[in-house]
């Protein structure tokens, strides 16, 4: 299931966008390195089997993201609304095929019982 290299992937890019951004440092770096770290968490817990609901945790984070612009108030920043919005909306993506794939996961593990 690509899914799971996908939410990686969007983790590590949420890590890397200060950097590829060039954000100042201050709220919008550190609020893309927490983000990018929690959705490693989520996607990693999912990828080793402890939480397969973690697709809700993807969800919710890439609504956070794609609404933080707005409530943290750095519309001024193109670059940082870009990200959060685009990459928000991939992870909302992403949420909904890991919660898909947790579904399925489940109802395979209790036929097999």
């Amino acid at each position: 299931m690509a899914s799971r290299y996908l939410g990686i992937g969007l983790g590590l890019w949420f890590m890397g966008a200060p950097f590829i951004w060039g954000y100042p440092l201050g709220f919008l770096w550190w609020h893309s390195i927490v983000l990018g770290g929690a959705i490693l968490v989520v996607t990693i817990s999912f990828n080793l089997g402890i939480n397969r609901i973690s697709g809700w945790g993807l969800i919710a984070l890439g609504a956070y993201s794609m609404f933080s612009p707005f409530i943290h108030g750095y519309l001024s920043n193109a670059q940082g609304l870009f990200n959060d919005l685009v990459f928000g909306i991939i992870t909302v993506g992403t949420g909904v095929a890991m919660g898909g794939a947790g579904m399925v996961y489940s109802d395979e593990a209790a036929s097999a019982a």
